[in-house]
């Protein structure tokens, strides 16, 4: 695709914000560029602004996670030859074009599912790289897992091949009760599967440097949402995984996620001054 649409995709301020949060990670690649420039963001881009308003950092919270959702992905692509990825709560973000040039020769399919935009983010996908049998966009409730492995085999998805789970910021927005059952039905599911999460964490464990600024940006993205943030201790997360018989493999605060990536902290200087964690486990 050379130029974008002329009539570029309009989304809502909270579908867009965290593409605005993270415009510096799509630069990486060819595609992800080409894919951004036919998303109209700019609504997303003032809410930015209000969040740089409350913490100048804003940015970095995305981009951290991202980045290092990539470092996880290196690490398991070295221990899988190789594996399917599943990606629940795709939303719009363009990791399957990522994850194609990295490790196109690795990945046998990569199914991304959410309720919405799946048939827009399909006609994007199609103008970059063309009618690729490798991704499967998916129409369907990621809670409602039980249904959802049976279209995952249906469409191809083999439990004899790792699979690795990518549930990034999904646990935000469901239940409890739902992102118990998730687990456990996919500890239950048959062959090796691996999830990668994030979760935030209530903002009164937050280091006071950063606390009443993390109290604010989850006010203000809830009521742009309409809806509650679902945070997390540390021991709640790993508590529901050891539950489920899970192996946690990592376990990364936002400073230590910032120092193994970059090798220093320059923002997140104090063990909880993040505002979310990353785990990934591992069921057999």
């Amino acid at each position: 695709m050379d130029k974008p649409l002329k009539n570029k995709f309009k989304i809502s301020p909270t579908a867009s914000l965290v593409l605005c949060l993270a415009s510096e990670i799509y630069q990486d690649g060819k595609t992800c560029q080409a894919y951004l420039e036919n998303i109209e963001t700019s609504e997303g881009e003032l809410l930015l602004k209000s969040f740089k308003q409350i913490f100048e950092h804003s940015e970095s919270i995305a981009v951290l996670r991202k980045r290092y959702i990539r470092n996880l992905f290196d690490y398991y692509a070295n221990q899988f030859p190789q594996f399917q990825v599943c990606i629940l709560g795709a939303g719009l973000d363009p990791i399957s074009l990522y994850l194609l040039e990295q490790y196109g020769h690795q990945i046998e399919t990569i199914f991304e599912v959410d309720i919405e935009f799946m048939d827009e983010k399909r006609s994007l996908y199609t103008e970059l790289i063309g009618d690729r049998d490798k991704v499967k966009l998916i129409t369907h409730d990621a809670t409602d897992i039980d249904s959802l492995l049976d279209e995952l085999k249906r469409l191809g998805h083999h439990s004899s091949s790792p699979t690795i789970f990518l549930l990034e910021g999904f646990v935000y927005y469901i239940s409890r009760d739902k992102f118990s059952t998730l687990l456990e039905k996919l500890a239950a599911a048959d062959g090796k599967k691996v999830v990668i999460l994030d979760y935030v964490l209530p903002f009164e464990t937050i280091h006071e440097s950063n606390r009443e600024k993390s109290r604010l940006m989850l006010r203000s993205l809830e009521q742009g949402l309409g809806w509650p943030i679902m945070v997390y201790h540390k021991f709640d997360i790993t508590g529901l995984i050891q539950f489920f018989k899970g192996d946690i493999i990592t376990s990364d605060s936002t400073q230590e996620m910032e120092k193994k990536l970059y090798g220093e902290n320059e923002i997140y200087v104090h063990p909880t001054s993040g505002f979310m964690e990353m785990i990934s486990f591992q069921f057999s």
